[in-house]
């Protein structure tokens, strides 16, 4: 568990995510490409836009059946907390995401806007996903670090750095057909 005042975070090793090996299908997502529409919430990090597996590039929230400790060393469902504020944020938004690389879990990671606002940024402002500093992204540290000085989310107590958890599988071939079946709870 990480301590309110502990920000220090050790090296961060890179994991080595494979890509995913199916290809040439349409549900392929295209560096540079867009994605637009109403977003369907899977988990803090990640969506479902135009038919499209969304993960939220450069932050990491925990997953659907991760506890935290909270300001008062009370277990809460801080996955699920994370998942429904960005659920409660978005309401029916269209959402446009322009993807930047595909995941080892076949997600089309992208920065993804609600009006002008960055959704990957709110998520870390408000301390409901941590800056995801794999393969050199460091793009929401700053907002992390916000969130960080303000105890807000995640920072109020103790938690599991989200940024190695176990994921669901999305593979390209299928990342449109699985999208439909959310982390277990």
């Amino acid at each position: 568990m990480r301590g309110t005042g502990s920000f220090g975070r050790g090296a961060v090793v890179a994991a080595g995510l494979a890509v995913a090996a199916a290809g040439g299908t349409s549900t392929t997502a295209e560096a540079g490409e867009s994605v637009s529409g109403k977003a369907r919430v899977l988990n803090g990090d990640t969506l479902v836009v135009g038919g499209r597996v969304i993960g939220l590039y450069g932050v990491a929230a925990p997953g659907l059946k991760q506890t935290c400790l909270d300001a008062k060393a009370q277990s809460y469902a801080c996955g699920t907390t994370a998942a429904k504020a960005l659920a409660a944020h978005l309401r029916d938004a269209t959402v446009t995401c322009r993807i930047r690389e595909t995941d080892g879990y076949g997600r089309a990671l992208s920065v993804c806007l609600r009006d002008k606002e960055d959704l990957n940024a709110w998520m870390a402002e408000k301390g409901l996903a941590m800056a995801d500093r794999r393969r050199g992204h460091t793009a929401y540290v700053g907002a992390e670090t916000l969130a960080w000085g303000k105890r807000l989310g995640l920072w109020a107590g103790s938690f599991e750095d989200p940024t190695n958890r176990p994921r669901t599988a999305y593979s390209r071939a299928n990342a449109v057909a699985d999208a439909n079946k959310a982390e277990p709870r």
